[in-house]
């Protein structure tokens, strides 16, 4: 079972990849502008996750009813991680003082090198077999995949590949990549600025994606230390509309990952005039109507209990 610290990790990104509600004027605007077609579709979501604008872009991937449903799903999932214990209370906030502390890096590292030897041998023989078997079980379930086309499994296998490859290779334990590293960690650690369990999980869904976007950068950061740029790889990306008709239209993507040409295709739909990715669009509306039966249980049992971004920034559209 994960403790509570790692389920709002891993809530935090789970959620920064769905919608929510309430955008202004201007934001609408723009967003709209940047859905007029199929391409500008594609490459605005590409360059607001690159920014981790996460609220911008949980506002221009789901239609506004949509959107407005997926806040109030967070803010109910949100509301189940305030009960919490003392132990994860306190172990929580003497992991954020430890990684804020203004002496942490060096604390950290002065930690980590003495077991750095023992990590590096254990690692340089037990990684590759660990992320060989890895990756043998995303290929599986890739090719059992029901919902992918022969073209989409294969593009999905290219990727795993790559990462597969640049994985086995990097030298996880290689004391100064480790140091820029335990850096990162700190440096976003302050950044997120939540010394409590009880201040993490008081946030509201506004300052949340806030917060999301600062642990995204973080990763992104620690990623390029060991030779990974995503920034590098979103930039790269190129969209091409192949089909498009009144209501559906093909994007094909073509991108550069770790120095290998990749490619994948999106199917997009058109509603209210503005185009959306029909797998998203229908993964987030199939969750809605597995939720919903249990919603509505909840709130019986309830009731008897005690009182975006610009057009030009998509340049690369066709």
């Amino acid at each position: 079972m994960l403790n509570v610290r790692s389920r709002w990790l891993v809530a935090a990104f789970a959620f920064a990849l769905l919608p929510a509600c309430g955008k202004s004027d201007k934001a609408a605007q723009q967003s709209a502008t940047a859905s007029t077609t199929p391409a500008k579709t594609v490459l605005t979501s590409i360059e607001l996750l690159k920014n981790g604008q996460f609220d911008p872009l949980l506002q221009h991937v789901l239609p506004p009813a949509d959107y407005k449903e997926m806040r109030a799903q967070w803010t109910a999932q949100h509301s189940k991680m305030k009960q919490i214990s003392e132990h994860d209370r306190q172990q929580f906030a003497e992991n954020m003082a430890k990684l804020t502390a203004p002496d942490a890096e060096q604390k950290i590292w002065a930690e980590t090198q003495p077991k750095l030897q023992q990590l590096d041998k254990k690692y340089k023989t037990q990684l590759p077999m660990m992320i060989g078997v890895g990756q043998i079980m995303l290929d599986t379930q890739i090719s059992n995949a029901k919902n992918l086309t022969p073209d989409q499994k294969k593009q999905a296998t290219d990727v795993v590949s790559a990462l597969g490859q640049w994985a086995q290779k990097v030298p996880w334990t290689d004391p100064d990549k480790l140091k820029q590293a335990i850096g990162v960690l700190t440096s976003t650690a302050r950044k997120l600025d939540i010394k409590t369990l009880d201040q993490a999980t008081s946030m509201g869904y506004d300052e949340s994606m806030k917060k999301y976007g600062v642990v995204w950068g973080g990763v992104k950061k620690a990623l390029k230390v060991y030779g990974l740029s995503l920034d590098k790889t979103l930039d790269s990306a190129k969209a091409k509309t192949l089909t498009s008709d009144a209501h559906t239209a093909t994007v094909k993507v073509d991108y550069t990952l770790l120095g290998q040409p990749q490619s994948m295709t999106l199917d997009l739909v058109k509603v209210d005039d503005r185009w959306y990715d029909k797998d998203l669009l229908d993964h987030w509306r199939k969750a809605l109507d597995r939720r919903a039966p249990a919603a509505a249980s909840s709130t019986a049992t309830a009731g008897n209990a005690p009182a975006a971004l610009p057009a030009d920034s998509a340049s690369s559209a066709k």
